[in-house]
C-alpha cells in the first residue's frame, strides 16, 4: 500500500490510499475458509458446506469487512506516516484505479489546527470587584418581604406597583390568535410581566372596567405567527389590590426560620447567602473576562465539522427548551456562538496540554463539599459525586478551568474593576 497527502484548503487533507488486490482476496478467501467450520447452510451438516456455497452466501458481506478494516488500518498507518491529528472520521470514496491489480480509495477530513500561544505578558484585564454591604443585605430583607405580601382589594384606580386581576382576550385584526385569552390573571403594574407597555395602559383602571390594550409583538417573539404583528386586548379589570407588607419582626424572623426570631440572626443569615451568591458571580465574570481575552489574542482557522456539530448540539439543546424550535432547520443562529465555543476549547487544550496543567484533586474537593453544604448530610453527598463518574467529570472541568483562569491571571497586569453587588451579580 501507498499513501500520498493533498492539502484541500487551510485545515482539509486527503489521504489517497492504494490497496493491492491480492492483498484483499487472500483475506477474503483466509476468512471464508474459516467460516465454512462455523455456519450452518440447509441441507448441509454443521462445517461441512462447500466453500462455494459459503461464498456465494456470505461473500460479498465478508468482503466489505475485509475491505472496511483494512482501510481503517491503512488510513491509520497514513496518518502517522503524515503526522496528522484529525478531527473526526474520514469521509472515504472509492477512486478511479490504474489497473485492476489495486483498489484506489480517497480518505478526505479535517486537521486540528496549529495554534501559536500569544504572550500574555504586559496585556490588561479588568477584574470585578464588589463587597456585601448593609443597604444590600436591607433590599434583600424588602424582597423578602415584598414576596410574602398579602393582597387586600383596593378601592381606588389601579396605581403603579398595585396589583389587577383581570380577564383578557386578544386578537389581531379581528380574529382571536390561540394562547391570546385568559382569566383571573394577577398582574402587578410595572413588573415588566406582559408585553410591550400593556401594563402601562391599565394605570388608573377601576375594578369593573373594560379597556382595549393595543401593543406590538416583538420581532424576536418566540411564536413566529406573533411576531412583529400588532394585537388588540380586550380587558376586563375584576379587582384592583394593594400590597401590604408584613412587620419586620420577630414573626417575620420565624417564618424565614429563625427559631428565636432574632433579626440581627436573620441578617446574619443573609449576609452569608449574598456573600456566597457574589463570590459565584465574580468568579463566572472573571472567567468569562479571561475567555474574551483569550478569544481576542488568538486567530487560528477553525475545523468546519467541529464548530457544524457543535451548531447541530445547541440547536437541540435550543429544542429541549422549546419543542416549538425545529433542531434540523437552518444552524445560522447558532454559528456564531458554536465558533466561540470550538475556538475556547482548542484554546483550553493546547493551554492545558503546553503548560501540563492537571487537575487539582483538591480544589475538586472543595468544590464539591461547597455544593454540599446546603444539604443535611454532607459526608453521604460528597461520597455520592465521588462514586458517579460522569458528575465528577464535570465538577472536575470546573476545576480545570477555574485553574486555567488562575494562570491566565497570573500571566495578565490585573485592574481591579469596582462593581455593586446588584452590578456584580446581574446576569
Amino acid at each position: 500500500m501507498t499513501t500520498s497527502l493533498e492539502s484541500t484548503g487551510a485545515l482539509q487533507r486527503r489521504l489517497m490510499l492504494s490497496l493491492p488486490v491480492t492483498d484483499i482476496e487472500q483475506q477474503v478467501a483466509t476468512r471464508l475458509n474459516q467460516l465454512v467450520r462455523q455456519v450452518r447452510v440447509n441441507g448441509f451438516r454443521p462445517g461441512k458446506a462447500p466453500l462455494s456455497v459459503v461464498r456465494r452466501q456470505h461473500g460479498a458481506r465478508v468482503r466489505d469487512e475485509v475491505l472496511g478494516e483494512v482501510l481503517q488500518s491503512k488510513f491509520i498507518e497514513g496518518l502517522g506516516e503524515h503526522q496528522l491529528r484529525p478531527t473526526g472520521n474520514p469521509d472515504i470514496r472509492p477512486e478511479p484505479a490504474e489497473g485492476a491489480d489495486t483498489l484506489r480509495f480517497s480518505a478526505s477530513f479535517e486537521v486540528f489546527p496549529d495554534i501559536v500561544l500569544a504572550d500574555l505578558a504586559g496585556l490588561t484585564l479588568n477584574a470585578p470587584t464588589a463587597a456585601v454591604t448593609d443597604a444590600d443585605v436591607e433590599a434583600m430583607l424588602e424582597r423578602m418581604r415584598r414576596q410574602r405580601a398579602e393582597w387586600p382589594d383596593v378601592a381606588r384606580p389601579a396605581a403603579r406597583d398595585d396589583r389587577v386581576m383581570i380577564d383578557f382576550v386578544g386578537s389581531i385584526d379581528g380574529a382571536e390568535f390561540e394562547g391570546g385569552s385568559a382569566q383571573d390573571v394577577p398582574i402587578v403594574l410595572g413588573s415588566g410581566t406582559l408585553i410591550g407597555d400593556f401594563e402601562d395602559q391599565l394605570v388608573g383602571a377601576s375594578a369593573g372596567d373594560a379597556r382595549t390594550v393595543k401593543v406590538t409583538f416583538p420581532a424576536d417573539y418566540p411564536r413566529d405567527t406573533l411576531a412583529g404583528k400588532a394585537a388588540d386586548f380586550a380587558v376586563t379589570v375584576k379587582a384592583v389590590q394593594e400590597s401590604v407588607l408584613p412587620a419586620l419582626d420577630e414573626a417575620f424572623a420565624q417564618s424565614m426560620g429563625i427559631e428565636d426570631g432574632n433579626l440581627d440572626t436573620l441578617r446574619a443569615r443573609l449576609r452569608e447567602r449574598l456573600e456566597q451568591e457574589l463570590t459565584s458571580a465574580l468568579r463566572r465574570r472573571r472567567k468569562a473576562a479571561v475567555m474574551e481575552l483569550l478569544i481576542d489574542q488568538h486567530q487560528f482557522d477553525l475545523p468546519h465539522g467541529l464548530v457544524h456539530r457543535e451548531a447541530h448540539n445547541l440547536a437541540h439543546q435550543a429544542h429541549e427548551r422549546n419543542p416549538n424550535i425545529d433542531p434540523h432547520a437552518d444552524m445560522a443562529p447558532y454559528e456564531a456562538e458554536a465558533t466561540r465555543r470550538v475556538k475556547l476549547g482548542l484554546l483550553l487544550a493546547e493551554i492545558t496540554q503546553r503548560e501540563g496543567i492537571r487537575v487539582d484533586p483538591q480544589r475538586v474537593r472543595a468544590e464539591i463539599e461547597r455544593m454540599a453544604a446546603g444539604f443535611g448530610d454532607t459526608e453521604m453527598f460528597v461520597n455520592w459525586y465521588y462514586s458517579q463518574p460522569e458528575r465528577l467529570q464535570e465538577v472536575e472541568n470546573m476545576a480545570l478551568e477555574e485553574q486555567l483562569v488562575d494562570w491566565v491571571l497570573s500571566k495578565v497586569q490585573v485592574t481591579d474593576e469596582t462593581l455593586s453587588f446588584d452590578a456584580a451579580v446581574a446576569t
